[in-house]
C-alpha cells in the first residue's frame, strides 16, 4: 500500500513538475504573438472573442485565469474592469501590458492624414520594437500639487476624453506587432530565465516574418490611386496610417450612423466608385448591406481579431488592393 501511495503521489508530482506555464491573452490575436515566442514552452488561452466591447468572462474564463502566470492585456476597455478582479483570483498572476511604449490614435480619427498628433505619431523609419515612443504626458507633475485650478480641472477631463477615444487596435499594424511580441517576449524571460535563447530566436523569427510581410505589403499597395477604404468598425486605423491609406468609418463614435451621416456617406461611396465595404464579422453588418443595397457596392469581412495574424493582414492587403484596382 505503501509502494503505491508513494508511487501515485510521485507521478503528481511529475505532473505538476512538467506542466507548462498557462499564458491567457485578452484577445485571439495576441494569443497568437504570445504562441509564436512561447512556443511548445506555454499554454496559452485567449479570452474574449467576437464583440469585445460586450465582453464578460465565462465560469471557464475565470478557472482558466485562475491557473494562469501571465495575463497579456492590449489595452482594451474591457481589461481595465477586470484585470483587478483576475488578480484578485490568481494572486500570483503578473499583468503584462503587450501595448506599452505604442502611442495611440484617436479611434474616430485613426487612418486619416488629419488624426490629433496628441495622440503621438508613428516614425515609420525605425524598425520596430523599441523605437516607438510612449506620448509625452504634458500635465505629469499636476498631481504633485495639493490645489487644483479650473484649468488643471479641464486638463484632465481632456486627458480622461482622449484616453477614452484611444484606439486600441494597434496589432493590425505589423511594426507595431513586433513591439507587442518584444514587450511579450520580456515576461516570458522574466518568468523563465532558463529558456531565455529560445524565446528570443521565436521572437527573432517572428519579427522576420512581420518584417518580410511588411516589405510585401508596401510593394503591393505602392501603385494604388484611390487610397481610401470603407469599413464598418474603424479597426484599420493603424494599418491605414502606416500604409498610407484612409480608412473611412461607416460607424461613428460607436455607434450606428444616423440618417443623414449615411446619406452623406453614401454619397461620398458614389463619388469616390468605392466598390467594396469592409464589414467586421464580429458585429452588425446590417448598415454596411443598406450601403452596399443603395450604392452598388459589395460587402466583404475583414476580421481585426482573427487568431493568425500575419495572415489576417496578408489578406488585408490583398483584400483592400483587389477593392482599389481598376477592374
Amino acid at each position: 500500500m505503501f509502494k503505491k501511495i508513494f508511487f501515485v503521489t510521485a507521478l503528481l508530482l511529475a505532473s505538476l513538475l512538467s506542466a507548462k506555464p498557462v499564458v491567457i491573452a485578452s484577445i485571439a490575436p495576441v494569443g497568437y504573438l504570445a504562441k509564436a515566442v512561447g512556443g511548445d514552452k506555454i499554454e496559452v488561452q485567449s479570452l474574449a472573442k467576437g464583440d469585445v466591447h460586450s465582453y464578460e468572462p465565462k465560469p471557464n474564463d475565470m478557472k482558466a485565469v485562475a491557473k494562469a502566470r501571465i495575463f497579456i492585456a492590449a489595452g482594451l476597455e474591457f481589461e481595465e474592469a477586470w484585470i483587478p478582479r483576475f488578480k484578485a483570483s490568481a494572486k500570483n498572476l503578473v499583468v503584462v501590458q503587450s501595448d506599452a511604449k505604442i502611442a495611440k490614435l484617436k479611434e474616430e480619427h485613426a487612418g486619416h492624414a488629419d488624426h490629433d498628433e496628441e495622440h503621438g505619431e508613428h516614425d515609420e523609419k525605425h524598425s520596430g520594437h523599441d523605437d516607438h515612443k510612449a506620448k509625452d504626458d504634458k500635465h505629469s507633475g499636476h498631481s504633485e500639487h495639493a490645489k487644483h485650478d479650473e484649468k488643471h480641472e479641464a486638463h484632465e477631463e481632456h486627458d480622461e476624453e482622449h484616453e477614452a477615444h484611444a484606439d486600441p487596435h494597434v496589432w493590425l499594424n505589423p511594426m507595431l506587432a513586433i513591439t507587442m511580441a518584444r514587450n511579450i517576449s520580456d515576461a516570458l524571460i522574466d518568468m523563465d530565465k532558463a529558456n531565455k535563447d529560445f524565446y528570443l530566436k521565436n521572437f527573432q523569427k517572428l519579427m522576420n516574418d512581420l518584417l518580410a510581410f511588411d516589405e510585401s505589403a508596401k510593394n503591393e499597395l505602392a501603385g494604388l490611386k484611390n487610397r481610401k477604404f470603407v469599413v464598418y468598425h474603424p479597426a484599420w486605423g493603424y494599418f491605414a496610417e502606416h500604409y498610407d491609406l484612409e480608412q473611412i468609418s461607416i460607424e461613428r463614435n460607436g455607434k450606428e450612423p444616423k440618417i443623414d451621416e449615411m446619406a452623406s456617406t453614401v454619397k461620398m461611396i458614389k463619388d469616390e466608385n468605392i466598390k467594396v465595404i469592409f464589414a467586421d464579422p464580429n458585429r452588425s453588418q446590417k448598415s454596411a448591406q443598406v450601403l452596399a443595397s443603395q450604392t452598388g457596392a459589395k460587402v466583404e469581412l475583414l476580421d481585426p481579431l482573427g487568431y493568425n495574424l500575419l495572415e489576417n493582414l496578408k489578406i488585408a492587403v490583398r483584400a483592400i488592393k483587389d477593392a482599389n484596382s481598376p477592374k
